[in-house]
């Protein structure tokens, strides 16, 4: 990941899918319309499940209904606050929809975006994005950092380890 000028990062152990799901929910329930998230890991590390955390922790109308928008490239989900769910890991693809008014829409304040695969687009990621990397680990669990930008940013961060 270009975690250039990032913050040093809060890491988390999820050693089941449940916890996967509350960290999701935990982040879901405190973003802000405006915010950005950027999510990096390999193929089966969780990414598009703490999404679907993220969701039911936003109060979306279905968050059940999250899956991977790899070839629908964004997904928007409707709620209290929208719902922007976007996939990179065919960069070329969704460079060419951010480049034809794609990263206005993407990045409204008006919505959460969050962005699976981003560090294959760290360029066209708002400065203010949380960097989440989720990793398997050998005992079948996943390992989450969250990075908030350089310049500060998602505060709340703070409380996670009193979480998990």
């Amino acid at each position: 990941m270009a975690a250039d000028g990032l913050a040093k990062g809060v890491e988390v152990t999820l050693p089941d899918a449940a916890a996967t799901d509350r960290l999701g929910r935990w982040l879901g329930a405190r973003l802000r319309a405006g915010d950005a998230v950027g999510l990096v890991g390999d193929l089966g590390a969780g990414k598009t499940s703490l999404v679907r955390g993220m969701a039911h922790g936003l109060g979306l109308d279905d968050p059940d209904a999250i899956s991977s928008p790899t070839y629908l490239l964004v997904i928007e989900h409707a709620g209290p606050v929208r719902l922007l769910h976007a996939d990179a890991y065919l960069p070329a693809k969704l460079q060419g929809f951010l480049a034809d008014g794609g990263l206005e829409y993407l990045f409204e304040p008006a919505a959460v975006a969050v962005v699976e695969w981003a560090d294959r687009i760290c360029n066209l990621m708002p400065a203010k994005t949380l960097w989440v990397d989720v990793a398997v680990v050998p005992n079948g669990g996943r390992r989450a950092v969250l990075r908030p930008p350089a310049g500060g940013g998602f505060p709340w961060l703070a409380n996670l380890p009193k979480m998990f």
